[in-house]
Order: C-alpha cells, then structure tokens, then sequence
C-alpha cells in the first residue's frame, strides 16, 4: 500500500477515537453510558444497527457468496423482514413499556431474577464466540492488506475498538457507527464502479454473461431442506428465527434501539433497517458478481486470475475481494475502502462491547455484587468491564483462527452467523414463552429448557449434516416445549393451593 493510503487508515482510526473522546462529557451515570440518556434520533439509531448488522462478515461474505455462488443469499432477507416488523409491534414496544437497561431487565419483571441471570449469562457466553468470529473476518483484512499476522491484526482491532467505546459509551458507538455505515456503503459502491471500469463489457453485456451463468438466481428449491442451507425453506424460516433473536433477544442489537426518547422512534428504526440492510447486503453480493465477471475476462496467466485459482483451490474465496482493493484501486482509493473494511469490523466490534459490558453491569454485578452502588461507581466499573470483555473478545477470535485453519472450507458467513445459532434459540424461547404465557411459571423450566436447547443444538451440529438455520429452530422449539410444560405444572401447582385454601 502507498504512503497516502496508509495516512487515510490512521486518519480513520485516529477520527474514531478523537469522536469518543468528544462524547465522553457529561456522562454522569448508567443511563448515559448504555443509553445515551434516551436521546438518540432515530435515524442514527437505524444507522447504528445496520452498521453493526452488515458488519465485517457482510463486507467480505456477502461478495464471496456472489461471487462462488449466486443470490440465493437473499432468501435470509424475507424472513428477516417479517421478524422486524413482528419485533418492532411486541418486543420494542414493550422494552419500553417497562423502561429496562437491557433486554434481560424484562425478564426479571416477568420471570424473576433467575431466568434472567440465566438469559444473560447465554447471551454473554453466545456473543462472546459471535463476536470473536466477527473479529477475526475482520482481521483477515489487516493481513492481507499489510501484511501483519493475523494475531497482531486481532490485537490492534481490539485495542481500537476498546479505546473509544470504554470513552464515550453507546453515544460513541452510534455516532461512530453512523460514520462507519457512511463509509461502507461508500467503500462497496466505489468498489463496484472500479470493477465495471475495469471489465471489458458494456453493463449490458455483464448482465448477458451472469445470467447464462445463472448467478441472478434468488430460490434455491433444490437439494435436501434439511441439509443444504441456502434452500428457500431453511433460509426464509432460519432467517426469520434468527432475526427473531438477534434484533429482540440479543442486547448487542437491541440496545441502540433503546437509546430513543419514545417507543415509536425505536419501533421505526427497527423496520426500516430491514430495508437498508437489504439494500447495503445486494450492493456487496453485486460486488460478488462483478468480481466473478472480471476475472473470467482476465487473460490466460493474468496474476490475479492465477491468485483467484490458487484461493479457490485453497478454499480461501472470501480473501480475493481483499486482494483486488489492494492491487487494483488507485493509491488513496485502497485506503478509502480499507477504511471500510475497517469500519465494518469496528461497528459489530464496538456494539458487543457496550452491550456485553452492560449486561454485566446491570444484570450481574448490580444485582448480585453491589446492590446500591452509586451511580459513579457503576460507571467505573462499566468502563472496566468493557476492557476486561476486550481482552476476552481478542481471545475468542484467536481461537477461531486455529479452527479457521483447521477447517479451510467453511466459508465467511456460515462462521459468523452458524456460530449464533448455538445459543439464541434458548434465548428466543424463553422470550417467547414470556410474551404468550400469562402465568408467571417456574424458573427451572426455563432454565433446563435453555440448556436442553444449547445440548440439541450441539447433538445436532455434530452428528447428522442438518443445516445451521435450522438449529436455531430446533434451540428455541425445544427451549418452548420444556418452558411451557413449567408453565403447565405451576398452573396445576397454583390450582391445589386455591383449592386448599377454599378448604
């Protein structure tokens, strides 16, 4: 990279800080630090929350699956839709009917203290892993953009990220995150026009070419539902479960939604990012396929057509993007869209830690360690706890390097999104079970429940070849079944005692 394009990333990252640094006055207590003290417009809050949705897995997935594959990844999109809207109506309305710090403050008032502990520690054990996957897609950039191992790469996102979000709170991750997205969407549309710049072919004779080659292809209806997970009957139910549970169960989503003054302005930046990240996802698989068509119109013995082979020989697909803004974009313009990749590692990164850190605020330590805490010690060890998350975030993604080299074919997305999948069907069930259940029930339903849920899950990835959208069915069907029957037999139980005393 030039000199030019290094001063671009430095002035991105050092942008980022200073910005944090900006947002830290007056920040007097937990409100403030997690919430923004409800203040946020709501069109920033929808930019947060697809900044943090496309995330680093987008910006080099999405062209990797046009580009080996075709659009059938859109299939996801149609159930996603659905479930922000039935989100935005229930979840979101009633997160601010009672005016919780985190998603998981619902559960207390609904179930007690125990399944809300629970819910907590799964959601922090499952973003953690999520997180760390995001994390390390997001370094492949640095290392193939500058060389540097990919440990140091993981390092220096981490220590980034960390700075200005233990500064400035959920206020620099949304701002932030508004600048992030801005940047995105620009680094994917400059991206594209290089590619039809640099292609041989009019726009007409490009579309010719990707249809005969059937890359405009949205349903898959062929192969086993049950297995091949792009079929439109995985992908358009998983889609909208897994929605389900990231934008209503998971606080790393919901949290920017819960910044805004009133009910209705979190309602709406919930539904219409669903179309926004529609938009931004087609703009990156577009990117796929532009790619595809640049190389197959390189000449025999062309250096990138021969890196394009060695990378799907090696089942690297997913760097080729990578390797295109480094050799083929102008000086300045690979900074630029290096910025972006940036960008998207720090808005799925930034948004983990303010949540993460606020759930064990809130719902752990507060409750259980310092109950009446005054609110500038909670916002010490909020900022504490950020760090101390960091550094186990950094860990993770680590970890995922060795898996990542141990199994080379598993392609970008199906790391960052099927690793979810583990934990939030239990997540989704217990909510579920809140929200359709008038009794108030027993904790140990919803306990084993989750953790019959997660042991499923695991028995299912491991020993048969069903698909990963459909294990976060599986999570939180099971996750229903164990609740409802402790909703059963608490209603039996309640029935005997109104009895006796009529006795």
């Amino acid at each position: 990279m030039s000199v030019l394009d290094w001063l671009v990333i430095a002035a991105y990252l050092a942008g980022t800080i200073g910005l944090g640094l900006w947002l830290s006055r007056k920040q007097e207590n937990l409100e403030d630090y997690f919430l923004g003290g409800r203040a946020i417009p709501w069109w920033a809050a929808l930019l947060s929350l697809v900044a943090t949705t496309i995330s680093a897995a987008t910006f080099l997935g999405a062209p990797e699956q046009g580009y080996i594959r075709d659009m059938t990844y859109l299939q996801f999109s149609l159930g996603s839709i659905a479930a922000q809207f039935v989100l935005a109506a229930v979840f979101v309305a009633a997160f601010y009917r009672y005016r919780v710090y985190t998603v998981y403050g619902y559960l207390t008032l609904r179930f007690g203290m125990p399944t809300q502990t629970t819910s907590a520690a799964v959601f922090l054990v499952g973003r953690l892993f999520a997180s760390g996957a995001r994390l390390f897609i997001a370094a492949i950039a640095i290392e193939v953009a500058t060389g540097l191992d990919m440990a140091t790469s993981i390092v220096v996102l981490g220590v980034v990220a960390v700075a200005y979000t233990r500064i400035g709170g959920i206020k620099a991750v949304i701002w932030t995150d508004v600048l992030q997205a801005v940047i995105l969407v620009g680094g994917g549309a400059i991206a594209l026009m290089s590619l039809l710049a640099d292609t041989p072919l009019s726009l007409g004779q490009v579309i010719d070419y990707l249809s005969a080659h059937d890359k405009f292809r949205i349903v898959d209806s062929g192969d086993s539902a049950l297995i091949n997970p792009y079929h439109i009957l995985p992908a358009v139910v998983g889609g909208f479960f897994l929605t389900m549970a990231t934008h209503g169960t998971d606080h790393d989503m919901v949290q920017r939604i819960l910044t805004c003054s009133e009910s209705r302005d979190g309602q709406r930046s919930m539904w219409m990012s669903s179309f926004v990240g529609l938009a931004v996802t087609v703009l990156f698989l577009v990117v796929g396929q532009m790619l595809f068509v640049w190389v197959a119109h390189l000449p025999e013995g062309d250096a990138m057509r021969v890196l394009a082979a060695e990378l799907r020989e090696n089942g690297k697909n997913g760097h080729f993007f990578l390797y295109y803004i480094v050799h083929q974009l102008p000086p300045g313009i690979t900074g630029l869209v290096l910025a972006a990749v940036f960008a998207a590692a720090m808005s799925s990164l930034d948004s983990a830690l303010s949540a993460m850190s606020a759930t064990v605020v809130t719902d752990l330590y507060a409750p259980y360690l310092k109950p009446g805490g005054t609110p500038a010690h909670y916002l010490r060890v909020s900022r504490a706890a950020t760090v101390l998350i960091g550094i186990l975030l950094v860990g993770v993604a680590l970890l995922v390097v060795h898996y990542y080299e141990s199994n080379p074919q598993t392609d970008l997305l199906s790391i960052a999104l099927g690793v979810m999948t583990f934990f939030y069907g239990a997540l989704l069930g217990i909510f579920l079970i809140g929200f359709i259940s008038r009794t108030r029930g027993a904790s140990w339903s919803n306990l084993l429940g989750a953790a019959l849920s997660i042991a499923a899950v695991v028995a299912v990835k491991y020993n048969t070849e069903v698909g990963w959208p459909w294990f976060i069915v599986i999570g939180t069907l099971v996750t229903m079944a164990v609740g409802m029957l402790g909703r059963t037999a608490a209603d039996v139980v309640a029935g005997f005692a109104r009895a006796d005393e009529e006795c």
